[in-house]
């Protein structure tokens, strides 16, 4: 009989539940449950596969079988649809290896390539580019704990950082894989990762600046990676750029826990590949780099030729990577090498090392017993030559070698074999000493100058992964020993961490049995083992590779090791060890050789005696790092009084380095990364799922999900467990009205469904689950809603069928309703008909009356119309000729009156004419006698210099308005230039708007009203231009009608003085046409002049001189017309008495501390008078303008340290002293700039500045605003950051909140509180309504931004709820800004409405996805495809298909960003409003009458 358990277990295989089964492409492939038959002792289930329906799949077996094996041998349950595509694979309700396969395949497809396994992140590499590691992702996971963001690299580093800080303890991060997996990037990124992110929560750490810029030793940090790149990675047929060295680096922080330093440890460099590369793999790359970007002096010096012509790279036949650069690889290489403090000549130093390994690969040895080369071999030259060694010396130990015995030495030839392998052991030895002393250099440039300041470090460790291939060397066996090492320790770590969280839940547990390798880690390491075997054998003179198989065979073929160990049966010359992962086969050929890796001894006096001095420093070097970081050996080598031991082996060196990383790792807290290559073929999103599976076995993944397994591996939450099983208890337990305790809850859920005790443990925090429990908890939860939708059915059908017969009787009732009311109208159309004949007859017979009646009444009007019209004619003729006699009589009586009044009228005319000839002849005598006089001619002389003078100045004020024009033209060539410039920035970004947007309607407005603001200055410009030149027409007129007028008075003055000598007067015609001449020349000047006519006028009023004076200077005969003019032209500007106070000691301080320092800003939320506001900018503007007047120089200085004073006053201020303050000022400053424009443009005798003084005031003022405007946009976005995140948080709309996320809670409400209350203190100070629009723009997009990105990189966060809440709140900031006139405000929430939008639309078909991509147009693919991978499907809902989330991931394309760019706190972009005509206020407030600004004031209103 089965046991409970297996009861339990059989009960789940119901019909349509899905299963695993084994298949030979696909890995696992799934299959539906057809049947389920026990019959006796036998089990019988049928499947069919889900993509094949055809083929069928059986499973049989018998009960006893089952239960001896607790039925882990039943085909594996499948996760429903909804859990398939969790990010932590132990989140699983049926966690087999299966369901790990299918869950990282459905993530990798979606393009998710990070999957959380417990404690390890599994990565599996794209092959692509993905927008993953932008600065802002780096920046959204600062601070985050593990499991809050979606899986990333990122957060096991922040996980490693925050233990760190917490615990402080070292931390170590564990990257491994197989080549090509992406440990190497991996590791790069978790670098850069630690060298850029922002911690602010952390005291005393250095903020990063608004750049992103990092310190030196930072970027020293992340340039050792092309570094160890180029001399340590190179092309393989798995991987492009395979790292062929391990390497762990130690990222040391000091007290404030900033990177003070770092240091780097590299462990078994495959120097075989120097000399050899199989077929398309490439040597490293720093050889293919030289030969691309060596300059041509230097390859000639060197030898340096392509890359086909040297022996060491052109074996494989591949030199090139697609898509990878040697020249800018090489240069990359140069820049670093810079970077950590290798000059230019040390690096041409090593390019000379790498040549002359070249050259030596190049030199041909020849002979066909012993081996010869020729002294004049062109290779052997060169490379001697570089090298700095004697070339006799070196070619005879090349092909010769020396054996020393007690009593001589014995020189012998060598093969040609023998000699290429000397050679090439020469060069991998000195190869194998520059990698080590770069990494010395390195150690040197990264280390901390002051060690004691290190208090803990990151070590990242890039370790190979498992390796097994066709033929396995010495290379794989060290690698598969290290993962041993490191399996053996991941083990522990995870089965420790097991028992820790069941101590800390305080259950009762049981010691979990796990896989220990430790027999075959013994089994290589150990006294006897593999590695001193190959010691023992490699010291012997004659020893050989068979003869180190022979002894592993007699050694390991005991009990303790033969499980570890075994012999192949068609080999004696390898070796089998059955590792964790797989087992490998062994050859040994050539173990001995590489374990040993020596150079004679006559090669190493060479290289000592080197005349190369880098060489032989190097040597040093790298022989003294090599030392320091082994030192076990060196004590090992002291103690040893064996000369064989003189030279530790590769293996025993790689042994005690391994011991001691393992030493170093078990002293910190380890974090894991499995890397995982998906496919062979290096293909982008290709998965093949055999490969991994096996990698998947070979990183341990699926040994921790066993040891989980073996304990309880399903844990849940009180509050979660009991939102998916409430249903399964009565609803009296769970009636929220009640608030029940969950607590109390899931244990009725548990004591009324789990009999047995064992199946489960409730710890303080979770419930502990047994394996397969959940699967019957799942069946349980299905059955009980099948049943609830059976009832609901029930109850649906009888509502329906009731329905129906309602609505049958209530039609049979209409249908008898409709047949009554059928014949009733029928009776009622009969009635009508008689009615309607009767009605016919009364008006046809009234018809005929009143026609006959109409005839009768026409006959008798008309007989009475022609009687009156008789009359009327009659009467009409007399009338008539009554008029006729009238008119005649009229006539003739006005003729005769005409006649009387003109014989009149002509008698009076000539006797005026008489009398006015009489007057006019005495006129004309006295004219003629007026004409003869010299006083007469000197007034008209006096008059024509009046006007000569007022033209002369006329033509200065002209000059003046000239100058002020070309001025006013520069400055406004400037402005239109910006304008432009301002233009065609918006013109683009209304391009880039349009590209976007279908019909961007505010942009459209926007660029139109910039396009008519731009033609409107063009046009004002070109009136200018033309204004000017008008003008300059003008003077030169003037110019030359002044030199005429100036001859004709010349000539009036000789005339005159004549007349006056001789007492002679010209004759009176001639003064006459003189005179109409000089009036015509005079008429003609003031109408060419008149577009200047205000301006003179104005001018011409304010001139001291007047018109008596300048006669009586005339008459007096003391000036001429110079003298007059240069009186009009002079301005005289003495310093008034009345403005001396302002020189007085203290003035300037007492005015900046009553109006800036120790001014107490009114703020009471009310909106004051203007006057209120900004009276210190009209005192400060008539302080600048009345030095202005008198130094300008003095002036601007006096104004530098009044804004400089202002600056620091706001600039120190914080929080809401900051943003009172702020907003005073910039209303300030912004009336303060049209005070003093207003000034620069008046033309007053009293104040005049030049437009340079001018510009240079506006730039500073213009500066000081920007940088208040700069201090309160940042206090304002860090008001806002502190509640930023309730627009993603808060659930302010009943009826549709979801469980909390444990964050800090902030509300809508507190959010927009801020957003008033810097609103209403704009208002109240009247700050100008551009600038309010600019800064609340900045804010919004902050909030925009920051919401969104946080909704993208939320896990488990986005639901169709969760979309309600955003939106409304999202709605609330919209109505904000238009309830307070900020409509623009809301363009940069769009992304949040539209995320929102998105979340809430149906994502089931096709259709839909394109309706999603239609209605959310602004958000890019990527970002479509994040949200909808990330969205949480409710129970209620659909779970989103997998062709659906393949559909989205189609139309991503490379180069796209998933975040938007970050809004920086401390940055923001500033531009002034337009001044406006403004002229001095002379309003003080109460508490400042009595100051000495008072006086400053009244002096200006007086």
């Amino acid at each position: 009989m089965a046991s409970s358990h297996l009861t339990q277990l059989l009960q789940v295989y119901t019909k349509g539940t899905q299963a695993w089964f084994t298949d030979d492409q696909d890995g696992w492939v799934s299959a539906s449950v057809e049947s389920n038959e026990t019959v006796g002792n036998t089990v019988k289930m049928i499947f069919t596969n889900d993509q094949d329906p055809t083929r069928e799949h059986v499973f049989e077996g018998s009960l006893t079988e089952l239960d001896k094996h607790k039925g882990n041998t039943l085909p594996p349950l499948r996760n429903p649809p909804k859990m398939e595509d969790i990010d932590d694979l132990t989140n699983l309700s049926y966690l087999n290896e299966p369901s790990v396969l299918n869950t990282i395949r459905i993530r990798y497809l979606q393009r998710n390539i990070y999957t959380y396994s417990g404690i390890v992140l599994i990565a599996a590499n794209p092959f692509a580019r993905v927008p993953l590691y932008e600065p802002q992702v780096i920046q959204q996971y600062s601070g985050k704990r593990r499991g809050e963001l979606e899986p990333h690299l990122f957060a096991i580093s922040e996980d490693a950082y925050r233990c760190m800080i917490r615990e402080k303890t070292n931390q170590t991060i564990v990257v491994s894989g197989e080549s090509g997996a992406g440990k190497t990037v991996s590791a790069k990124y978790i670098m850069r990762y630690f060298a850029t992110a922002d911690d602010k929560e952390t005291a005393g750490k250095v903020a990063k600046d608004s750049s992103g810029s990092m310190t030196e030793v930072e970027e020293q940090i992340l340039a050792t990676n092309p570094i160890m790149e180029a001399f340590g990675n190179a092309k393989t047929t798995r991987n492009d750029n395979s790292s062929r060295f391990g390497k762990y680096i130690e990222i040391q922080f000091d007290k404030q826990y900033n990177i003070v330093g770092a240091k780097v440890r590299t462990y078994l460099l495959e120097r075989s590949r120097l000399v050899f590369q199989p077929q398309i793999e490439r040597n490293y790359h720093i050889f293919y780099q030289l030969c691309a970007g060596a300059p041509e002096a230097e390859r000639e010096r060197l030898g340096i030729k392509d890359w086909t012509a040297f022996n060491y790279l052109n074996q494989s036949g591949s030199g090139v990577i697609p898509g990878v650069d040697d020249i800018e690889e090489f240069e990359l290489t140069q820049s670093s090498l810079e970077k950590i403090g290798v000059t230019k000549e040390t690096q041409w130093d090593i390019f000379r090392l790498l040549a002359a390994l070249l050259h030596l690969g190049n030199m041909e040895i020849g002979g066909r017993g012993d081996a010869s080369l020729a002294e004049d071999e062109p290779s052997l030259v060169l490379a001697t030559r570089l090298l700095g060694i004697p070339l006799a010396e070196f070619r005879k130990w090349i092909i010769r070698k020396q054996i020393i015995t007690r009593s001589e030495k014995i020189v012998t030839n060598l093969s040609t074999t023998q000699a290429q392998v000397v050679r090439d052991s020469v060069a991998k030895y000195i190869y194998a000493y520059l990698f080590d002393w770069l990494v010395a250099i390195v150690n040197d440039s990264l280390s901390c100058p002051d060690p004691d300041s290190v208090t803990a470090f990151i070590g990242v460790l890039d370790i190979y992964g498992f390796e097994h291939f066709q033929k396995n060397s010495f290379e794989q066996f060290c690698i598969n020993y290290a993962n041993e090492k490191l399996q053996q320790q991941f083990n522990q770590h995870v089965f420790k961490l097991e028992q820790e969280e069941y101590v800390r839940e305080e259950i009762d547990w049981k010691f979990i049995e796990f896989a220990d390798n430790q027999k075959c880690i013994e089994m290589i390491e150990n006294k006897m083992g593999v590695l001193s075997l190959l010691d023992e054998e490699s010291r012997l003179p004659s020893g050989t590779d068979q003869g180190f198989c022979n002894k592993l065979y007699s050694t390991f073929s005991n009990p303790p090791y033969q499980d570890y160990f075994k012999k192949p049966r068609f080999s004696n010359n390898a070796f089998t060890v059955v590792h964790y992962a797989h087992d490998v086969q062994y050859e040994a050929e050539g173990f001995l050789e590489k374990n040993k890796d020596t150079v004679p001894e006559e090669h190493l006096a060479l290289l000592q005696k080197t005349e190369f001095s880098f060489l032989s420093t190097m040597m040093q070097t790298a022989a003294a790092a090599i030392a320091a970081s082994s030192p076990v050996v060196v004590e090992t080598q002291k103690k040893s009084n064996n000369a064989a031991a003189k030279k530790s082996t590769l293996g025993s060196i790689f042994k005690l380095s391994l011991i001691n990383l393992m030493d170093t790792i078990k002293h910190t807290n380890v974090h894991y990364i499995r890397c995982i290559k998906p496919n062979e073929a290096k293909q982008a999103w290709a998965f093949e799922p055999n490969m991994v599976l096996s990698q998947l076995r070979a990183c341990g993944v699926l040994e921790t999900i066993r040891i989980s397994c073996a304990g309880y591996p399903s844990r849940w939450t009180f509050a979660d467990f009991a939102d998916r099983y409430y249903a399964l208890v009565n609803s009296s337990h769970w009636d929220p009205a009640t608030k029940p305790d969950i607590r109390k809850l899931c244990s009725v859920i548990l004591d009324t469904h789990i009999k047995d005790k064992d199946k489960y443990q409730v710890g303080l925090t979770k419930i502990f689950f047994r394996a397969g429990q959940l699967a019957y908890m799942e069946k349980l939860r299905s059955d009980r809603w099948n049943a609830c939708a059976t009832l609901v059915q029930k109850n649906a059908r009888r509502f329906i069928a009731r329905i129906q017969y309602l609505r049958t009787k209530e039609f049979i009732l209409k249908l008898q309703q409709l047949a009554r009311q059928k014949v009733a109208a029928q009776n009622l159309i009969t009635l009508r008909k008689e009615k309607a004949v009767v009605v016919l007859q009364k008006y046809w017979r009234g018809h005929l009356a009143r026609v006959k009646h109409k005839r009768q009444l026409a006959f008798v009007v008309q007989l009475q119309a022609s009687v009156r019209a008789l009359v009327a004619r009659k009467r009409f003729a007399l009338i008539r000729e009554h008029n006729a006699a009238t008119t005649i009589q009229r006539m003739l009586r006005g003729w005769v009156v005409r006649k009387k009044y003109q014989a009149r009228r002509n008698h009076v005319i000539s006797i005026q004419a008489c009398v006015r000839r009489r007057m006019a002849r005495k006129q004309l005598a006295e004219i003629r006698a007026e004409a003869r006089s010299v006083s007469h001619f000197k007034e008209v002389s006096y008059k024509l210099e009046h006007k000569v003078n007022e033209l002369t100045q006329s033509l200065n004020h002209q000059k003046e308005e000239k100058t002020m024009l070309k001025t006013k033209t520069t400055a406004l060539e400037a402005r239109v230039k910006a304008w432009i410039e301002q233009y065609d920035i918006l013109g683009s970004k209304a391009k880039d708007l349009e590209n976007v947007v279908g019909k961007p309607s505010d942009v459209d407005s926007q660029w139109a009203a910039l396009q008519q603001e731009r033609e409107r200055l063009q046009q004002d410009y070109t009136n200018s231009l033309q204004k000017i030149k008008g003008q300059d027409q003008a003077i030169a007129q003037l110019s030359q009608e002044l030199i005429r007028q100036k001859q004709e008075v010349a000539k009036l003055k000789q005339v005159s003085e004549t007349v006056v000598q001789t007492g002679q007067a010209p004759d009176v015609t001639v003064l006459k046409q003189q005179i109409a001449a000089l009036r015509s020349q005079l008429s003609s000047t003031l109408h060419h002049s008149q577009p200047s006519q205000k301006t003179r006028s104005q001018s011409t009023t304010s001139t001291p001189l007047s018109t008596a004076n300048r006669h009586n200077d005339i008459s007096a005969g003391g000036g001429d017309l110079a003298v007059n003019q240069l009186r009009v032209g002079e301005v005289a500007k003495p310093r008034d008495q009345k403005w001396e106070f302002m020189d007085e000691e203290g003035f300037l301080q007492d005015m900046l501390d009553a109006l800036v320092t120790k001014l107490a800003i009114p703020f009471d939320g009310q909106t004051k008078e203007r006057k209120e506001i900004v009276f210190p900018a009209h005192c400060i503007g008539q302080y600048i303008i009345q030095h202005l007047a008198f130094d300008r120089l003095a002036a601007e200085r006096l104004l530098d340290s009044i804004v400089e004073t202002i600056q620091k006053h706001c600039l120190g201020l914080h929080d809401e002293e900051a943003t009172i303050a702020c907003a005073f000022w910039l209303t300030n400053i912004q009336e303060l700039v049209c005070i003093l424009g207003n000034n620069a443009q008046s033309d007053s005798a009293e104040i005049a500045v030049n437009q340079q003084s001018t510009v240079k005031i506006n730039a500073k003022l213009a500066l000081a605003q920007s940088k208040i405007y700069g201090h309160i946009s940042r206090e304002s976005k860090r008001k806002v950051s502190r509640m930023v995140s309730a627009v993603v948080e808060n659930q302010s709309l009943p009826g549709f909140i979801t469980p909390d996320t444990g964050r800090a809670k902030s509300s809508m409400d507190d959010l927009t509180s801020v957003l008033t209350k810097l609103d209403r203190t704009l208002v109240c100070f009247q700050v100008d309504n551009f600038v309010v629009e600019q800064l609340f723009m900045e804010v919004f997009k902050y909030i925009g931004v920051c919401a969104f990105n946080d909704m993208v990189m939320r896990r488990g966060f986005n639901s169709w709820k969760r979309a309600m809440q955003i939106q409304y709140n999202a709605n609330r900031l919209e109505e904000w800004c238009r309830s307070h006139q900020h409509t623009d405000c809301t363009l940069p929430l769009e992304h949040v409405s539209q995320a929102a939008k998105l979340l809430q639309l149906k994502k089931t078909t096709q259709e839909d996805i394109r309706i999603i991509f239609d209605v959310c147009w602004i958000l890019s693919p990527i970002q479509v495809q994040k949200l909808i991978q990330q969205y949480s499907v409710a129970d209620y809902e659909d779970p989103i298909g997998h062709d659906i989330l393949k559909t989205v991931a189609s139309r991503v394309s490379s180069g796209e960003t998933l975040l938007l760019d970050p809004v920086s706190l401390d940055e923001s972009q500033f531009e002034a409003p337009e001044p406006r005509q403004q002229a001095i206020d002379t309003y003080l407030p109460a508490f400042l009458q009595g100051h000495r600004i008072e006086q400053l004031m009244t002096t200006k209103s007086t």
